[in-house]
């Protein structure tokens, strides 16, 4: 795998960035993809970045849209049933989001696409990279 400019590996950004992405951290998550954008310049570890981001975007959007519904919980009875939704919804969330981001750990620790579903689309399409399918 090649090394960036400030001599590390590109694959470490990107390694880094889906762990980030699995705690949640999406400040250090968007100060490392500042890194990766403005000093290293490499194309392939801001698309793995921006993978990790949308990653990280699909349970903080899911946690936000269930903090509108939060009154539910005062509601007798019918708080009891909401919580065992939001907590069923939002674990098997949690679980699909780190099954990704270990697949993704694993492919670019290799020096491969990590190819997160939907992120690796959206990925591309920021970089105007256009995918054809084989037919």
């Amino acid at each position: 795998m090649e090394k960036g400019v400030l001599g590390i590996r590109l694959c470490f950004y990107t390694v880094l960035a889906f762990i980030l992405a699995a705690f949640g951290s999406t400040t250090l998550l968007f100060l490392l993809a500042g890194v990766v954008l403005i000093v290293e310049k490499n194309a392939w570890a801001t698309r793995q970045i921006i993978q990790a981001i949308c990653l990280c975007f699909v349970s903080s959007i899911l946690y936000a849209f269930f903090g509108i519904f939060d009154f539910m919980y005062r509601i007798p009875f019918v708080g009891t049933g909401w919580g065992i939704f939001y907590d069923v919804v939002t674990g098997l969330v949690d679980i699909a989001v780190y099954v990704f981001v270990i697949i993704a750990i694993v492919r670019n620790a290799k020096g491969k696409e990590a190819n997160v579903p939907l992120a690796s689309k959206f990925a591309n399409w920021a970089y105007g990279i256009v995918v054809v399918k084989p037919t």
